[in-house]
This record gives structure tokens, C-alpha cells and sequence, in this order.
């Protein structure tokens, strides 16, 4: 392990377009101790001629058949020889002192393990026109864990330095089988061992475009990667030492938007041990949140209402669940009517969730500069 080094992986796939871009932003950083290890998914187009343009000897070119980007970035894991290792994705691209911003976070505290900064969403054209600290949370350090588990605060893996050493001591590598969001499952597990620091410094400037893994990828196939990870995070340890209301806001996500209408995975869920183990008041607001969804659709009738009876049980004296359940049972429709209402608030006040942002928060099209 080379002392202050940085290495950083470049996982590519047919990235001709952007590349050269990406790579000149490295050789531009003010922080000069850094190697940058392009790691060649199987490209077919001229991705390999565009790298060996640069004469850098700190820049080296791996190839492999294509396995997909978690398989790419663990290739360039295995590779580094630096002290810290970071991202770049190549239709990406940092401004100067990217590098020096974080490394300045874990210098001047030896028991911050991660340093994470602010960056900004770019039209294709390279035009920023969103900060990420003005869709998620900004600034949160030190154990992250209970906010990361519903919030991928960081943006992307490439505003985040991590101290190599720690994805040693805990064989912390990327899950090949989840296709999209693989970073937050791996910055998850790295949340659960080690403190983070941040830096309000712009660290990368993510590009949105239609042939980028974001954009492209069909929704159907981000989901099922999406509910994977989530049931990784209901698996372990960490998640039962979370707090209550956090835990509560990770199975609002799961049960109403990752599986909603799945009567099968919601049931599921909760049954299970990690659920059981929340106060009797928000098991008893999420069964009911189900419910009322059920009722709304004029679906699932029987589920909806034995899940509100469970829901009662649960919190015996809350007076919403009392009007709803007894409604359900004696006049859905007189039900629906209730809970359009309590529904129509409940819209007023919902955000985009930080997971879709990076889908979402792009202008239309026309609204795009020349």
C-alpha cells in the first residue's frame, strides 16, 4: 500500500464519448499522488486507443471480458496500490480539486475512515444545473449509518474518498448480482464499520444523459436490484441497532413504493423478525399506510382489512386507525372518502425520493442550453 496515494477506479464500458474528458479532469487535479486504473469491461468501441493517448505513467489500462460495472470496479479493488481509493465514472468528471478537497477531511482527522463532498448534477452538454446538497441531506458525518439506509446523501460514489485499509478489515467488496445502486449497498456496508467526514467542496460533476446506466437502465431491473439490497440491509445486524423512527421510514420506502401492490413481498416483510421489532405505533401507521393504499385501488379488499385489524391491535388508542378500520369494514367507499382526504395532504408534503433523484431532477429536454 503506497502511502497518500489515491487510487481511483474508472470501471468502463463503450465510453468513447466522454472519456477523454474524464481522464484529462484527473490529470488536472491539484492533489498530484494519485493513480487512475481504467478498468475495460469488454469495450468494443475505441475506448482502449483513447487511454493509451495519455502518456501518464500514474494511468493504467486493464482489460476483461464484459461482467458487468460491481465486477469492473472490484478489478480495480484488487488493483490499487494506493492508501485511498475512490470512483470515477467515465462519462464524468472532476473539477480540480476534487482530490485535494477530501484527502484534506481524512488528513485532518485520523479517525474519520470516509470523506464524502457536494457535486453537481450536468446536462449532457456539461452545464451544471443542480447541486446535490439541494436534493438530500448535506453535511451528515460521523456515524451516517441510520440516514444512509433511506438516503444516498453522497450523490455518487465518486464524491467519496474511503481509507483502503478499512475495505480490507472488513472485505467490503461490490455485490456483483445487484446491477444498479451497487454503490449504496457497498457505502451501507462501509457506513455500518466506519465514520464519515465531509467537505461542502463541488468533488464531481455527474452527467445526465440517455445512454448513461441511470437513464437507461429499465425501471423494472433498477427495482429488483433496488428491493435486493434493501433486503440485504433488513438482514443484518446493523439495521436492528438503528433507531426506531429511521427503521420506520426504511420500511415506509420498502412497503409502499419498492413493493407496493405485491401483496406476497409485503407480507413478507411484515411478518419478519426486523419489523416485529418496531414500537406497536409505527408498525401499527405502516400496516394501516398499506391498507388504506389497498382501499384507495378498490383492491385486496380482505387483505386490507385484516391488516388494519392488525394494525388496531397494535396501537389499540390511535384514533386514525380506529375511524379507518371500522369505515373499511362497514363502507369502503365511505373509507375512500376519508382517506382521499388524508391522502391529498400527504401528496402536498412528499419530496422526490433521493433514490429516483439522479431519474427525476433533470429540466425537460427543451429547457437544456444549446
Amino acid at each position: 500500500m503506497k502511502t497518500g496515494i489515491i487510487s481511483i477506479i474508472m470501471p468502463v464500458y463503450n465510453g468513447e464519448k466522454y472519456l477523454a474528458q474524464a481522464i484529462a479532469s484527473v490529470l488536472a487535479q491539484s492533489y498530484p499522488h494519485w493513480e487512475l486504473l481504467v478498468v475495460d469491461d469488454g469495450s468494443v468501441d475505441g475506448t482502449a486507443v483513447i487511454v493509451r493517448q495519455f502518456s501518464d505513467p500514474r494511468i493504467r489500462y486493464h482489460y476483461q471480458e464484459n461482467r458487468g460495472q460491481a465486477t469492473a470496479l472490484n478489478t480495480g479493488l484488487s488493483l490499487a496500490q494506493g492508501e485511498f481509493v475512490t470512483t470515477l465514472d467515465a462519462d464524468d468528471w472532476y473539477p480540480p480539486d476534487s482530490l485535494q478537497a477530501r484527502i484534506q477531511v481524512l488528513t485532518a482527522d485520523p479517525g474519520c475512515a470516509v470523506a464524502y463532498g457536494d457535486g453537481s448534477y450536468c446536462y449532457e452538454s456539461g452545464e451544471p444545473f443542480l447541486r446535490f446538497t439541494e436534493q438530500m441531506p448535506a453535511g451528515v458525518t460521523g456515524d451516517v449509518y441510520d440516514t444512509l439506509i433511506t438516503s444516498p446523501f453522497y450523490g455518487t460514489g465518486a464524491t467519496v474518498l474511503i481509507r483502503r485499509q478499512v475495505l480490507r478489515d472488513h472485505d467490503i467488496r461490490y455485490d456483483d448480482t445487484i446491477v444498479w445502486c451497487q454503490d449504496w449497498d457497498f457505502y451501507v456496508r462501509l457506513a455500518a464499520v466506519a465514520p464519515f467526514g465531509f467537505t461542502p467542496a463541488n468533488t464531481i460533476f455527474y452527467r445526465m444523459h440517455g445512454e448513461g446506466m441511470t437513464m437507461a437502465m429499465p425501471h423494472g431491473r433498477r427495482l429488483e436490484s433496488f428491493i435486493r439490497t434493501k433486503q440485504k440491509i433488513l438482514a443484518s445486524a446493523r439495521f436492528q441497532q438503528a433507531a426506531d423512527d429511521k427503521k420506520a421510514a426504511f420500511f415506509y420506502d420498502l412497503l409502499l413504493q419498492d413493493l407496493a401492490g405485491d401483496v406476497t413481498a409485503q407480507e413478507k416483510t411484515l411478518t419478519g423478525l426486523a419489523f416485529q421489532q418496531l414500537s406497536g405505533g409505527q408498525r401499527s401507521r405502516l400496516l394501516r399506510l398499506v391498507a388504506v393504499d389497498y382501499v384507495q385501488q378498490r383492491e385486496q379488499t380482505a387483505v386490507a382489512r385484516r391488516l388494519l385489524r392488525q394494525a388496531w391491535a397494535a396501537a389499540p388508542a390511535d384514533p386514525k386507525t380506529a375511524v379507518v378500520t371500522t369505515l373499511a369494514h362497514i363502507s369502503p367507499t365511505l373509507a375512500r372518502q376519508v382517506i382521499d382526504r388524508w391522502q391529498g395532504r400527504r401528496r402536498a408534503e412528499q419530496v422526490v425520493s433521493p433514490f429516483e433523484t439522479a431519474v427525476t431532477v433533470m429540466p425537460p429536454p427543451e429547457s437544456s442550453p444549446p
